[in-house]
């Protein structure tokens, strides 16, 4: 399976056009359809009884809105012909909330494309980042790219592998992404009592999965001795990674995320692209 369709969420930071490059040059790569999403925000309608000037007000802010996704498509319009003239590309804009927009977009998307959350940022299960709230609510692989620009195919992919749900799921997902990798490297963590081989399961499992692929892979075995998210970060850094693809761990409560320590580690502070699959 290839990627047909690349969204990538538009905004207004500094690093928009790097990810929209990001998203060309994975279409360009698959022959996929970029589709660019500028959600502007909750829609509000005005107050009953709260007069004239409320409306206009709000009316005011929605133009306001409106315009910086005028501006986005203008940012997409101009990227896309600049770095992927021949890639076909759209505008969506939705006057909704960040995170709920591109849940409800990516569900008919292959692939989605946006930024890593600061790592500075406070942690609120009630006003999560949208990139937790799109990966636990898409069902669709969300990849999380760094501010500056890089290729994302065709290097080191680094597998974070810990026999789970989410993990399998993630390497299904970036299949096609590891189908074009220089090297395929499997980091996995265990317990410090042990002492696995690189036959040990179930990496070997993993490994013959690949391997029917035609993905010869490496193993590096992580003694766990500290945070896990930190351990995987650090192996890939070592083994000179260029991608990381890892499964997302956490769950919605109805308006709360509960996303996993080693899954927020790893969102906000990899270096390089993120594949997370829930």
């Amino acid at each position: 399976m290839d990627y047909r369709t690349v969204l990538v969420a538009l905004g207004a930071d500094a690093a928009c056009a790097s990810r929209i490059r990001m998203a060309a040059d994975l279409a360009g790569s698959f022959g996929a359809h970029v589709v660019g999403v500028s959600a502007t925000g909750l829609r509000l309608d005005p107050i009953r009884d709260f007069g004239d000037n409320a409306a206009r007000h709000l009316d005011a802010s929605r133009r306001r809105l409106l315009s910086q996704a005028e501006l986005q498509r203008g940012i997409l319009s101009e990227t896309m012909g600049a770095h992927a003239p021949g890639v076909p590309f759209s505008h969506r804009v939705v006057e909704e909330e960040a995170g709920w927009v591109l849940a409800q977009e990516a569900r008919v998307a292959d692939l989605v494309v946006m930024a890593r959350p600061v790592a500075t940022q406070e942690v609120s299960s009630l006003a999560a980042d949208p990139a937790e709230y799109v990966l636990l609510n898409a069902g669709r692989p969300v990849l999380l790219v760094p501010p500056a620009f890089q290729p994302l195919h065709g290097g080191h992919a680094v597998i974070a592998w810990d026999g789970q749900r989410e993990a399998a799921r993630a390497v299904a997902d970036a299949m096609p992404l590891l189908l074009r990798a220089s090297h395929v490297t499997i980091v996995a963590v265990w317990d410090v009592r042990e002492e696995p081989q690189a036959d040990t399961e179930p990496v070997a499992g993993l490994r013959q999965y690949l391997q029917r692929h035609g993905i010869v892979a490496g193993v590096r075995n992580v003694q766990k001795a500290g945070p896990v998210g930190s351990n995987i970060l650090e192996a890939v850094s070592a083994v000179g990674g260029d991608m990381l693809v890892a499964g997302g761990y956490g769950h919605s409560r109805l308006r709360e995320l509960v996303m996993g320590g080693t899954t927020r580690t790893l969102m906000r502070h990899a270096e390089v692209p993120l594949l997370l699959s829930h």
